[in-house]
């Protein structure tokens, strides 16, 4: 089988042509020619012939090992036209080739690379022969690629995620993750995440654009504009701009620098605190000789400076930050890659992502180091949506090596990276790895990989090479953005590490601490923390069937990815819930669990502000069906954990402070700028919905600060009955926000499916209303769609008896049959 390409007439404005190639590979088993298509891996060509399954379901990720032991050849065959070829300069890019790969050209080698997570580029203009070319690209795994590479160094490097018996993850610069992990399978793609493309032109043409802000003063900003070039090429061009004028910009090895000033400029500004203004820009390029046009590129930027602010105080060592000067409290979680096959992943599901980070109010997302870097589409959407976004570079939870060819190999990852990143006034931090640090010192890679001495030194000194070097000093080239060489800053355990820098507290779940603990130990900055919980049951039936809904059967296990993962589960829902009574049950408690767990993290750290500085969750998404921290399933349906994080990042919020159990205080936490008098009222009602009282409270928030409630005159029935409390507050603009919480102390009378009744209207093509009609108290009502993907306005709440409208949306077509309810029987 062959794919034929006629290579053609695909024109822009500048006469630079370019067209996107097809491509077919040889089934090394079959020895038979496949179709690939325009890009994807052979993994993904495979499940969809029908020859490999479905990775997901049941147990069928241990049938796709064999892949990585195999060489794969994938050709394309194509006819350049006379337009093509009367171009003086013709390029074969690859975005991104996973990963190890020779290219050929008509038999001769005219590219080789290692790095999935930069383009390559090749100019092929005089390997080109009339006529019929074929390019053939060899796409070498890496465990055959590195198979002797540990054998030559003399000692292993630790790589805990790495599933495989040669773990050699550390080598390979592509998605950590891949190679396994405790929320993921093992999928070691082969292929093309993005389509090839060859492009012609007669000098050069624009692949990258951004400006920076130096520091704004005075009332005018001074920037610093950046433009990459796909040739790489020294010179001088002249830069033009409607907005900042015509100026000579001096190119070394394709990257080219000019200083501008803006007046008066309008800024960027996070979520809640002002406007996340974008300014609409357009630069081209012509040669000075001849003032020839050679490219043209249209973006936006913002204008906004960001400091990390780490030094000593009173407590022991801040970790904050400040956007254009301003202190600012961060609210989010941390973002995974969306797939396990990148390929997979689409502009509409990245964007449709970010809203669901501003939907539940995040100001704060982190892309933690070991996925990929995302597309440029991802900034974009965080910067108009006012999203602050701390960039890891993609390291993660191993050791790294520190020689010449990787160090050379990660430093053109970084002069890729960095420009493309640093250009979104979204970015505030750039962050050089996930827990390398922390496991070198915490985790027993000493004794489990016999490093000592002189091995032991060599790992220390990569370190610092990478994270401590190369990295600053690349991003230090191009942005004024803060650097940290690691995350975290300090460990969890003892008591005074939690007064120091960024903190991942992980002991609830990896150690004994017991669940409240959430919300005491308090590092200052909370960059990692979480619990799991089991997707939905419309995601569990993508990947399995009822017969398999038991936490011991073979699939649940095999999807649960953590060491400790069902058990640790099971402990704290029983503690919170009791015993459930059967799988569908535990999956709910699951998520209630989840979602009390963080919600005491969240408001313990928005409370023990200015102490701490923020507070980003583990995790807001998924890769895969299957159990995990995600506050979001893989299918797209917010748990319980969404829900609830949605109430609790408000810019004035009303959250519950655990001292233990049963010792509970509300509080009012405030993200807001300036001073102002909010007003609170609490109304008291027993179970059947009758009012017992209402209290009318109102707090002087000095902005960013928080007040403990008063609810005199309550703390008798509060310990001791029965009482459900819903608190209405509104903010500085009149905003009306509902809270409501429930103290259960005695038995409630049993909810039974004559007590609660559930209809659907229809009210669009994509939305509807569904009402819920309850005749007693429904305790943590959940109601939920066996149809994935709906959205509701509310969910997981404790619902008077009473009628209530829930809004929803969704993609596809949904009926009343489709939804179902679960709710809370005496738990206790």
């Amino acid at each position: 089988m062959r794919t034929l390409i006629f290579i053609g007439l695909v024109m822009n404005a500048q006469a630079q042509m370019e067209t996107t190639l097809e491509w077919s590979f040889l089934h090394p088993k079959s020895q038979k020619w496949l179709e690939l298509g325009s890009h994807g891996s052979v993994q993904e060509a495979l499940i969809d012939s029908g020859e490999m399954p479905d990775p997901f379901y049941g147990e069928n990720e241990e049938q796709f090992g064999w892949m990585e032991d195999h060489v794969w050849e994938f050709r394309s065959i194509f006819f350049p036209s006379q337009d093509v070829t009367q171009h003086r300069y013709i390029e074969l890019e690859f975005p991104s080739i996973d990963t190890y790969a020779k290219v050929y050209l008509n038999d001769s080698l005219i590219l080789e690379t290692d790095n999935a997570f930069i383009p390559h580029r090749v100019f092929i203009q005089d390997a080109l022969k009339p006529g019929l070319n074929e390019i053939n690209v060899f796409i070498t795994p890496p465990v055959i690629h590195h198979k002797n590479r540990y054998k030559e160094m003399g000692y292993e490097l630790p790589a805990p995620n790495d599933v495989h018996e040669t773990a050699i993850a550390p080598l390979s610069r592509k998605p950590q993750y891949q190679f396994g992990w405790d929320w993921a399978l093992r999928m070691n793609t082969i292929g093309f995440h993005k389509p090839v493309r060859v492009y012609a032109y007669d000098h050069n043409r624009i692949i990258g654009t951004s400006i920076n802000t130096v520091r704004i003063q005075d009332g005018h900003a001074l920037l610093r504009g950046h433009v990459s070039l796909a040739r790489i090429d020294s010179g001088k061009y002249i830069l033009n701009s409607a907005r900042f004028g015509q100026h000579e910009m001096l190119f070394h090895e394709g990257h080219g620098e000019v200083e501008l000033r803006l007046d008066n400029p309008l800024l960027w500004w996070p979520k809640g605190q002002g406007e996340a203004h974008l300014y609409e820009e357009e630069w081209s390029l012509n040669t000075v000789e001849d003032r020839r046009p050679i490219d043209r590129k249209a973006f936006r930027f913002g204008v906004k400076t960001s400091e990390l602010i780490n030094e000593k105080d009173e407590w022991g060592t801040s970790y904050y930050f400040k956007i254009n000067g301003r202190r600012i409290f961060a609210k989010g979680a941390n973002y995974i890659p969306q797939e396990i096959f990148p390929a997979r992943v689409t502009e509409t599901s990245v964007k449709k992502m970010v809203n669901n980070m501003a939907a539940a109010n995040f100001n704060m997302i982190r892309v933690w180091g070991g996925g990929y870097y995302p597309d440029d589409v991802f900034f974009e959407a965080c910067d108009e949506q006012g999203i602050m976004v701390w960039q890891d570079l993609m390291f993660a939870c191993a050791m790294y090596p520190g020689d010449d060819e990787f160090i050379s190999n990660i430093h053109n990852e970084f002069h890729y990276q960095v420009p493309r990143i640093a250009g979104h006034a979204s970015v505030v931090q750039f962050n050089g790895n996930n827990e390398v640090e922390v496991a070198w010192g915490n985790w027993g890679f000493q004794i489990k990989y016999g490093l000592y001495g002189k091995n032991a030194l060599e790992i220390e000194a990569a370190y610092d090479r990478i994270f401590k070097e190369t990295a600053p000093n690349v991003i230090n080239r191009y942005t004024s953005i803060p650097y940290i060489h690691t995350s975290p800053l300090s460990n969890w355990g003892k008591m005074q590490f939690y007064n120091h820098g960024s903190q991942h507290y992980w002991g609830v779940w990896h150690g004994k601490d017991p669940i409240e603990d959430f919300g005491k130990k308090i590092g200052r900055f909370n960059a990692e923390y979480g619990f799991q919980s089991f997707p939905e049951y419309s995601t569990l039936n993508t990947f399995s069937e009822e017969k398999d809904w038991e936490l011991n059967s073979n699939v649940m296990k095999h999807h649960q990815k953590s060491y400790v993962g069902n058990n640790m589960i099971m402990k704290h829902a029983k503690r919170l819930y009791g015993e459930p009574e059967n799988f569908t049950e535990f999956v709910y408690y699951s998520q209630l669990t989840q979602s009390m767990a963080v919600s005491m993290a969240i408001s313990g750290h928005r409370i023990d502000a200015p102490r701490c500085g923020g507070t980003l969750v583990w995790q807001l998404n998924d890769c895969w069906p299957a159990p995990t921290w995600s506050s979001i399933d893989y299918e797209g349906n917010w748990k319980a954990l969404h829900y609830q994080m949605k109430k609790d990042y408000r810019e004035v919020a009303i959250v519950a402070k655990y001292n233990d159990l049963e010792d509970i205080e509300y509080h009012v936490v405030s993200n807001l700028v300036d001073t102002f008098e909010c007003r609170i009222q609490c109304e008291f009602f027993d179970l059947d919905g009758n009012r017992l009282g209402i209290a009318h409270l109102s707090e002087n928030l000095n902005g960013q600060e928080s007040r403990k409630l008063c609810l005199k005159g309550w703390e008798d029935r509060l310990e001791n009955d029965n009482v459900h409390l819903v608190f209405t507050h509104w903010d500085v603009a009149g905003n009306q926000y509902v809270s409501s919480f429930n103290r259960i102390h005695k038995t409630v009378p049993e909810l039974t499916e004559d007590d609660v009744r559930l209809s659907f209207e229809k009210t669009s093509d994509t939305t509807g209303k569904l009402t819920v009609r309850n005749n007693a108290f429904a305790r943590n009502l959940w109601v939920y769609c066996m149809k994935p993907g709906v959205q509701f306005s509310q969910n997981f709440e404790s619902l008077l008896p009473g009628e209530h409208d829930i809004s929803i949306s969704f993609d596809g077509n949904v009926s009343q049959e489709d939804f179902k309810m679960i709710w809370l029987n005496n738990p206790e």
